[in-house]
């Protein structure tokens, strides 16, 4: 049963042993604890997680963990003690983070797993980041020579009304493809923003053909000195710490990386996720008339809310009539079981840097 945390835990060893992906060292230690904690071990089973909270005094989310886990003396049960509940304000970002950190401990991915919407990108993309709002996740892959790598996994909140962004000042986070258009240093933005932003398209065009307004979806750093984060915390951005929005920067190329932003995202085993690609090249050239057969496209599966029944994807390709810029095609299923392409045109970028 999923609540017996030792059911888990092999999975977990094999990902912190398999993963060389940028994270929060204070949450791999955190998750050391917790392997240690659930070995069975009971003389000194605490030990560890007192180290991380006296050595992260100001990692909240640790603490509130230890202190459930004293009530408690359970993962599995302290999951549901940290079920949101009627209480002092100040304590309800620690405990949504704690509670967002530790499904994640029992959820992660297994090694060398890939999201679906995660497809091909052409060959002068390197980089694509993926939200698994799920998870409360963010994700940076690295594209190189036909294959994906995992380079970054941190905690990612998004906004205070949640998901499927629809109109200006809802409060939520888009779902979709999007790619990065600006790139905005802190000294340029108040402190709300922490180490910086990168700006996205939102609306892109097919939210703009769904009428859907609003603007300013970024996603950026937290403001210096915050202990906590609840998963529910911006005004419609996805937020991540601060050393990770730095790697961020560093990491991809400066303009239009692309973000792919799901609210459930199901992930595949390297057998299957190659099945799933050849699968939608073929497709590709099929809905192309053969002509985008060819493994210079990108395609990016486009997460839809939880009321659109028809799935979508993103393809991205050269086109004469784009002047040899990229071209963008948003496909969508109908009720036959068939694809569409039911928007096309160039890729347009608002191109800014303040740096």
């Amino acid at each position: 049963m999923w609540w017996n945390a030792r059911l888990v835990l092999g999975t977990a060893l094999l990902l912190l042993a398999g993963s060389a992906a940028a994270t929060d060292p204070r949450e791999a230690e955190l998750f050391k604890a917790l392997d240690r904690f659930d070995s069975g071990e009971h003389l000194g089973r605490f030990d560890a997680l007192y180290q991380v909270t006296t050595r992260y005094p100001g990692f909240l989310a640790a603490h509130v963990i230890e202190a459930s886990l004293l009530r408690t003396d359970d993962i599995g049960a302290a999951l549901f003690d940290l079920v949101p509940r009627a209480g002092p304000s100040s304590t309800k970002a620690p405990r949504s983070e704690a509670r967002a950190r530790l499904s994640y401990w029992f959820d992660r991915p297994a090694p060398g797993h890939l999201p679906d919407v995660l497809i091909q990108a052409p060959p002068d993309r390197t980089k694509v980041v993926v939200a698994d709002v799920a998870r409360a996740r963010l994700y940076l892959f690295d594209w190189s020579g036909g294959e994906w790598t995992l380079e970054g996994d941190w905690y990612a909140s998004i906004g205070q009304g949640g998901v499927d962004k629809r109109r200006k000042g809802d409060g939520k986070t888009p779902l979709g493809v999007y790619f990065v258009t600006m790139r905005l240093a802190e000294r340029h933005l108040p402190e709300l923003y922490g180490a910086g932003a990168l700006g996205l398209n939102y609306p892109n065009e097919w939210d703009r053909r769904r009428r859907r307004t609003g603007y300013g979806i970024w996603i950026h750093g937290e403001p210096r000195g915050l202990m906590s984060r609840a998963r529910r915390w911006s005004r419609g951005c996805l937020t991540v710490s601060n050393p990770a929005l730095e790697t961020l920067v560093r990491t991809i190329e400066e303009t239009s990386v692309p973000v792919i932003i799901g609210e459930w995202l199901r992930w595949l085993s390297p057998a299957d996720h190659e099945r799933h690609r050849d699968e939608w090249l073929t497709r590709a050239a099929s809905l192309n008339g053969g002509r985008a057969a060819r493994r210079d496209l990108g395609i990016y599966g486009y997460p839809v809310g939880a009321g659109d029944e028809s799935a979508m994807m993103l393809v991205e390709l050269r086109e004469e009539k784009a002047r040899g810029g990229r071209w963008w095609q948003y496909w969508r299923e109908h009720g036959d079981r068939g694809w569409r392409i039911v928007h096309e045109g160039p890729a347009s970028f608002l191109d800014v840097h303040l740096e």
